[in-house]
């Protein structure tokens, strides 16, 4: 019988683990949103883009697609009220630096200093430059990202920017004037991923994580713990399970019946790791755009660190005392291997779906330094 215990579990936990995988392929999205409203603020976007408003576009050397008709021209203009839809690009307070676009509206065309004046319809390739006065915009996910950075070498600020956060450089904003973080209104520096609308001025955007005036912006409660703010649902948590582990060194029981699970826990320990990593490196994708094989393959050690980091951390400070608290409990009443394998089943999944939550404290605690060289 003690025996047939560690080999049952240990084909529970591979036919759990592929049952999760099956079920959840890409995670489970556990982080919370954040809405964002801007009137009249500064803003600048890295992605892609479409909407509609007055346009006045230059492109040298460029090749235009007008009338089915391939034409390269040295020089090409557009000035007048167009739908466009650019699938990457750099744009900045009316500015869009871009590479491709499509563009359809009424106004005046110029190809190599030959003006027509009309409605138009054409596809434009090359390094170019628009001034736009947006009526309505969406600000969306980019196309070929790799190779609309490689057309512009030049050195723009937000690139640099972008470059010292762990994020993908994709559906980027930099925000700077009076926003409005749910519901709150605020004043400052912002920057964060997602996608928004702009109409008549105002920004409506959603992100899963903001940096705010150089912070990753919370709404947590915290007390200074030495050089850090630690959260007080951590605290309470620690709290907890100090006062647990203590009780029940003074109260134990041991049962016979006990003892047949002492291999139990190991082995679970190895599923919920698993599958709590799994969750957590699905949910980084999510947040920051960038998951693990995507930041090996970048050579990207600072993005590994912060996706590697905070798991350590969420186990650490979360994981790590919620299976001190439960396991005590139950070794008051005799049950100490089996309270040891209900809490690691108990806890894992508790400690990944917090730390996700307490997300931007977490960061705070350790990157922040980081985030004043922005």
């Amino acid at each position: 019988m003690k025996t047939s215990i560690p080999f049952l579990t240990a084909m529970f936990s591979l036919i759990a683990f592929a049952a999760f995988l099956s079920s959840f392929p890409h995670g489970i999205d556990i982080a919370t949103q954040h809405s964002i409203e801007c009137q009249n603020c500064n803003i600048s976007f890295y992605g892609g883009m479409k909407g509609n408003g007055s346009i006045e576009l230059y492109s040298k050397n460029s090749t235009i697609v007008l009338n089915n008709k391939t034409i390269n021209a040295s020089y090409i203009a557009f000035k007048g009220a167009a739908h466009f839809y650019f699938p990457s690009l750099i744009y900045s307070n009316g500015k869009a630096y871009f590479h491709d676009a499509k563009i359809e509206g009424t106004g005046i065309m110029s190809i190599d200093n030959k003006k027509r004046v009309g409605k138009f319809s054409f596809n434009l390739c090359g390094n170019s430059v628009a001034n736009i006065s947006i009526s309505n915009s969406l600000f969306i996910k980019g196309e070929n990202l790799a190779n609309f950075l490689r057309n512009f070498p030049e050195n723009i600020s937000l690139v640099k920017t972008l470059n010292l956060l762990p994020i993908a450089i994709d559906n980027v904003f930099y925000l700077k004037g009076n926003e409005n973080i749910d519901s709150m209104n605020g004043n400052g520096s912002l920057i964060f991923r997602g996608e928004g609308e702009l109409n008549k001025g105002e920004l409506k955007a959603k992100s899963y994580l903001i940096i705010k005036n150089k912070m990753f912006f919370e709404n947590e409660n915290k007390m200074k713990i030495a050089a850090f703010y630690i959260p007080y649902k951590i605290i309470y948590i620690w709290i907890a399970a100090i006062v647990a582990f203590i009780i029940s060194l003074f109260i134990k029981r041991e049962l016979e019946f006990d003892k047949k699970f002492s291999s139990v826990a190991p082995i679970l320990s190895l599923l919920f790791i698993a599958i709590t990593a799994y969750i957590w490196e699905k949910q980084a994708e999510i947040i920051f755009g960038i998951g693990i094989p995507s930041a090996i393959n970048l050579q990207s050690i600072l993005t590994l660190i912060f996706i590697v980091v905070p798991y350590m951390e969420i186990i650490a400070l979360i994981e790590f005392p919620l299976r001190i608290s439960i396991s005590s409990i139950f070794s008051i009443f005799g049950f100490h291997h089996i309270g040891k394998a209900i809490a690691i089943s108990i806890a894992y999944p508790a400690a990944i779906w917090l730390g996700i939550k307490l997300l931007p404290a977490i960061l705070n605690m350790i990157f922040a330094p980081l985030l004043g060289l922005l």
